[in-house]
């Protein structure tokens, strides 16, 4: 299979060459190159500083904004009718579209618009009604 061998067997030579003068011309080579990159990089660090003290509250408002228009909570816009300038027509024809309502309603339309509504028609009774008008002193409004 495998024989064993021994590290005191094994020549000894290096594989590996180095040119000539290069010793002599590394020292000079690392110094060359440390100080072009202390002076290409140097204006960075300073720059870095006020920056970041620029940059962090404005991030800092944006995430307020963002988390304020997140968290507002949408309501839509009421609309408001007058509905003494919507037609009768246009009444009529709604509720004869959505309403379940029968032909002897609509006759009754018109002649509810000539009389008074009695008061079972409103569902209040005299007392009620006599205690509300006092609530509002109708004799020191101006007509």
């Amino acid at each position: 299979m495998k024989k064993e061998f021994k590290l005191s067997d094994i020549p000894k030579r290096n594989p590996y060459q180095v040119p000539d003068g290069y010793f002599d011309r590394l020292p000079m080579r690392v110094m060359e190159r440390t100080a072009s990159r202390g002076q290409e990089q140097a204006w960075l660090p300073n720059l870095w500083r006020p920056l970041r003290l620029a940059v962090a509250p404005l991030l800092l408002m944006l995430l307020f904004v963002g988390v304020y228009f997140y968290s507002m909570p949408t309501q839509p816009e009421e609309q408001i009718v007058n509905l003494a300038a919507v037609s009768d027509t246009a009444i009529v024809d709604y509720l004869s579209t959505y309403a379940t309502l029968e032909t002897t309603d609509f006759a009754e339309l018109n002649t509810l618009r000539e009389q008074e509504l009695p008061a079972e028609v409103l569902n209040v009774s005299a007392t009620a009604a006599e205690e509300e008008l006092e609530y509002y002193n109708l004799h020191d409004i101006d007509y």
